[in-house]
């Protein structure tokens, strides 16, 4: 390379500082990229990290991107398997409770024990109950859509289409059974239990934030119906 005098000067320092910058640019296109791919697997359940942990994390997340992107926003984080819960409403104590239920690998058929029932029962679903849970404008249990998908829909037969809507019978803690309809909402975007999920909150008391429910998908040994088995537990409120 030569300057305006015609002499010949060193570019070594020039390409290095090129070299700099384009390194940095194609590592914003690949976090942006990366970010963009990521809003596309939110879950409502998350499940490895400590429910303990989940506000800090998302805290160093955000810092992290506020970093690289200048935006105040956490990264969002693909096959979320956490819990998502608002830590400010329980003790650290009652929290250490809520993380271990949600760690315990409950057997149904403990619960049920009812081997002329069925003996196959999905992998469960766990969650806190929220407002819109037990709202009767809503009238009905929103469930995961990732692990619906990954957990209870093999359990279809070609035959019933959720969503459309499938009949479904609905064993509660005590072994009472209601009759309610599994069905996805907006397309095949939002999975729910409906038509008789508010007679369950009734009858058994349920309350947001309070209660969280375990749910399982099983086909009844006898019928071949699609059922659902639903316990809960409730934890104290920080005064």
């Amino acid at each position: 390379m030569a300057n305006s005098t015609g002499k010949p000067t060193s570019s070594t320092q020039e390409d290095e500082e090129v070299t700099y910058i384009l390194a940095q640019l194609m590592q914003d296109v690949m976090d942006r990229e990366e970010d963009i791919d990521d809003e596309d697997d939110i879950d409502d359940e998350v499940a490895s990290l400590p429910l303990l942990l989940v506000s800090q994390a998302n805290q160093k997340q955000s810092r992290k991107r506020e970093e690289k992107t200048e935006k105040n926003q956490p990264k969002r984080v693909k096959n979320q398997n956490i819990m998502k819960i608002n830590i400010h409403d329980f003790s650290e104590e009652t929290l250490r409770l809520i993380e271990d239920w949600y760690n315990a690998e409950l057997d149904p058929q403990d619960i049920f024990g009812d081997d002329e029932v069925t003996r196959r029962f999905s992998r469960p679903i766990k969650k806190q109950l929220m407002s819109s849970d037990v709202d009767t404008d809503q009238s009905r249990l929103m469930l995961s859509k990732e692990q619906v998908k990954e957990k209870m829909l093999p359990f279809l037969e070609e035959s019933e289409d959720p969503v459309k809507g499938v009949d479904v019978s609905v064993y509660g803690p005590d072994g009472e059974v209601q009759q309610m309809k599994f069905k996805m909402w907006n397309g095949d975007k939002t999975p729910v239990l409906t038509s008789g999920w508010m007679q369950f909150v009734a009858d058994y008391g349920l309350l947001k934030t309070s209660d969280f429910v375990t749910v399982w998908m099983f086909r009844h040994i006898k019928t071949r119906k699609l059922c659902f088995a639903i316990h809960y537990v409730t934890f104290s409120l920080r005064n």
